[in-house]
């Protein structure tokens, strides 16, 4: 025997209201109940950040080794990466914050992601151009190349606006070759320029350009000697592709904002801070090596605006603290919790279905005891 209910065409306003009810819990419920969770590449990247800090270590030593004081008024951690307001191989002014701020290893994990992110693969070959500007994000740079088990080709300068690495006898041509002497990183650089506007040492004194020249010499680089900024961007570019023969070239990354490799003024513009993709809308209007290398289809790094790529991936801006490997949102970030989320969808479905397309609702609650008369009936079932 069947049976028989009644069902009115309106829908409950009770039943409306406890979903509107259990809408609004459901909300607070998942705004509130965020969980931590681990990002893809983690083990990778803490490897990298680890390897980064291993390397801060070894140019304290060797800052320390060479009898250079640590103004723990200015370097607020006491790395001893921060280099000295102004010395002869100063290039440029710089920005204290922005220099603080770059000595985090985490660093080396936001370079990982940024490397996964434009589809590197362990085993590819990379171009790096990086200038003494910021010696802590080189160093991360490096230990991201290293852990991925990259093939970078290096190309550097010598000289280093405030606060980067511009004690005369511990460039970071320096540190490069201490850090591979002493077995952190494998990969040197393939040359050097003097560096500083259009990477030419103009600006410098003849004992800044000099102090440069035997920098690069002692350690054993190739002196870039183009005269011109058109001349520097084909000799870098012809050494690019040179050492990376018949291996295409997956990535560039940029450290700083030497004119080369950013390309000058409007290259300094048109780039965002970060992994860049798709050619900015006025590429063609100037030249440089990140412009040449997003022409060609190569994605980009470009590590600049180092406090806003800080904050956008959970870093301090500046760090008053040692920062330790793995505290940064690039690692764990807090998201909503999609079990939660996923039960509460659930719940708010089948409420509807209940009270909406069917009267299991109305009966289970109740709430309507009796058809009111003016209520249109539907067909008996």
């Amino acid at each position: 025997m069947k049976k028989v209910y009644w069902r009115p065409k309106a829908v409950s306003r009770t039943g409306l209201f406890l979903i509107g009810l259990t809408s609004l819990a459901g909300l607070t419920l998942v705004e509130n109940f965020r969980v931590q969770q681990r990002q893809p590449n983690f083990d990778e990247k803490l490897a990298a950040a680890k390897l980064a800090s291993q390397a801060y270590d070894v140019i304290y030593d060797a800052r320390i080794e060479r009898g250079h004081e640590i103004d723990e008024t200015m370097d607020l951690v006491h790395s001893g990466v921060l280099g000295i307001a102004m010395s002869e191989v100063t290039s440029l002014s710089g920005d204290v914050t922005a220099k603080r701020t770059s000595i985090n290893p985490n660093f080396a994990a936001v370079a990982v992601q940024m490397l996964r992110d434009a589809g590197v693969e362990n085993g590819d070959t990379i171009a790096i151009g990086v200038s003494g500007s910021f010696p802590g994000i080189n160093a991360c740079v490096y230990a991201a190349a290293e852990t991925m088990n990259l093939k970078p080709i290096i190309i550097t300068s010598g000289a280093a606006s405030q606060w980067g690495a511009n004690l005369p006898d511990l460039l970071w041509i320096d540190m490069e070759r201490i850090l591979v002497d002493q077995g952190v990183f494998r990969s040197r650089a393939i040359a050097a320029s003097i560096g500083g506007f259009e990477d030419r040492g103009l600006g410098l004194s003849d004992g800044g350009r000099q102090a440069i020249e035997e920098g690069i010499s002692r350690n054993g680089l190739s002196l870039l000697e183009a005269t011109t900024f058109e001349a520097s961007v084909e000799e870098r570019m012809n050494l690019y592709d040179k050492h990376a023969g018949s291996q295409p070239i997956k990535a560039y990354i940029n450290v700083g904002a030497g004119t080369v490799s950013v390309g000058r003024t409007l290259g300094k513009q048109m780039f965002s801070p970060g992994l860049n993709l798709i050619p900015p809308v006025q590429i063609r209007q100037t030249d440089g090596i990140m412009p040449r290398f997003i022409l060609r289809g190569v994605p980009v790094i470009h590590f600049a605006q180092i406090a806003d790529i800080a904050e956008k991936y959970g870093m301090p801006v500046p760090p008053l603290e040692p920062p330790a490997p793995g505290e940064a949102s690039v690692f764990e970030a807090i998201e909503y919790s999609k079990p939660l989320a996923a039960s509460l969808l659930g719940l708010l479905t089948i409420m509807m279905y209940a009270f909406v397309r069917s009267d299991i609702g109305s009966r289970l609650l109740k709430l309507n005891k009796s058809p009111k008369k003016d209520a249109t009936a539907e067909p008996m079932l």
